[in-house]
């Protein structure tokens, strides 16, 4: 049974705008939010009201309020839709070369169109707090602060995707999804990166999901302090920190850039990231359910190399693809263990919500 809104009690069906909510819940939020509306309480005493499902009406006051208590995130709300509904028409065109070779590939066909969806949503967000009428801008090389605040946004849409994409994610108990989450999210990041790297056919820099980059070439551009209150120069962090870069192109996307992954294949690998049924705290049912999906997926990526190439070449390259996985792991690991030692020194530390939210437990990846 899906746990009850933190809301109004009602049952949840899904994350919504960063938290599992009803879906009654989360149209309130919407239009809240997108109207610009404010409401004024006249309860007794004021701003206390009850919020039950079973109730005859609501304070709307209240229910928005406490519809932010709870953490749902007005940065994610855009264009008047939450994103993975019905949409009239895309913002950005579904092009894929995979139609045609993809039937019966139910799972992998629905992560690729959710994706699309994905990056939808990604232009309303990162366009700016005016929308689509914000000035469109050439691409940017970005700072960590930047980087780290659209990793943060991200995060919530990345989870929110994720129970659209996956039923079975969907179903897990909430502490379990959060387990799973935390623990994918960084893989994610650094995965999507090297597809990027992919699409662009470079590695010199770094492409996020806004659009802007971070310029590995150049990185003392990512150690800049808008604020000038590091207790260290950009080019000391360089020395300590920029290392990593090298990780995570020697790990993921010179791998990637090599066997020339497309998005079917990207996104086959983030699910096989994302159902990891050997973490730490992971329970035996939501386990077995992972290495069930794990099982999926890659029977239909062989499905899938096997309706474009010899069933040699197919085995061939959906090992050179699964091979990505422990190198991803590699290059996550890295990037948690800088995250930990900024956080400690105090040091070009990440925002602490991302660090508080968005991070898997220490030693569990």
């Amino acid at each position: 049974m899906a746990p009850p809104c933190p809301v109004c009690q009602a049952l949840s069906n899904g994350f919504h705008f960063g938290v599992e909510v009803c879906s009654a819940c989360s149209a309130f939020f919407r239009r809240t939010v997108f109207k610009k509306r404010n409401f004024r309480c006249w309860g007794e005493p004021v701003n206390c009201c009850e919020i039950v499902s079973t109730g005859s009406a609501f304070c709307k006051s209240c229910r928005f309020a406490k519809c932010l208590a709870v953490g749902m995130k007005k940065e994610t709300v855009q264009q008047g839709r939450e994103g993975y509904g019905k949409r009239e028409m895309a913002l950005v065109p579904v092009i894929s070369k995979f139609k045609a070779n993809r039937q019966g590939l139910p799972i992998l066909e629905t992560i690729v169109e959710t994706y699309s969806l994905l990056l939808n949503v990604r232009i309303c967000v990162h366009e700016g707090p005016n929308g689509s009428n914000s000035p469109k801008r050439d691409p940017k090389p970005v700072n960590y602060k930047e980087t780290i605040a659209c990793f943060l946004k991200e995060f919530y849409l990345v989870g929110d995707w994720l129970s659209h994409c996956f039923p079975e994610f969907a179903a897990f108990p909430v502490d379990q999804k959060d387990l799973l989450h935390r623990n994918f999210y960084l893989q994610f990041v650094v995965l999507e990166g090297g597809f990027f790297s992919c699409n662009h056919k470079r590695s010199d820099i770094r492409y996020l999901p806004s659009g802007d980059y971070i310029d590995c070439v150049n990185p003392e551009t990512y150690y800049y302090d808008p604020d000038g209150k590091q207790p260290m120069t950009p080019g000391e962090a360089v020395t300590l920190f920029a290392s990593s870069f090298q990780s995570y192109r020697r790990n993921v996307t010179h791998p990637m850039l090599r066997e020339n992954a497309d998005r079917f294949e990207f996104l086959a690998l983030t699910g096989l990231a994302l159902f990891d049924a050997d973490l730490e705290n992971i329970s035996e049912e939501t386990a077995a359910v992972c290495r069930k999906v794990r099982q999926k997926i890659q029977r239909n990526m062989l499905k899938y190399y096997i309706s474009t190439k010899s069933p040699e070449d197919a085995s061939v390259r959906l090992g050179n693809l699964i091979s990505i996985i422990p190198s991803l792991h590699r290059a996550t690991r890295r990037f948690l263990e800088d995250i930990e030692l900024s956080h400690v020194m105090k040091a070009y530390a990440v925002d602490e919500k991302f660090y508080d939210n968005c991070l898997p437990k220490f030693g569990y990846l």
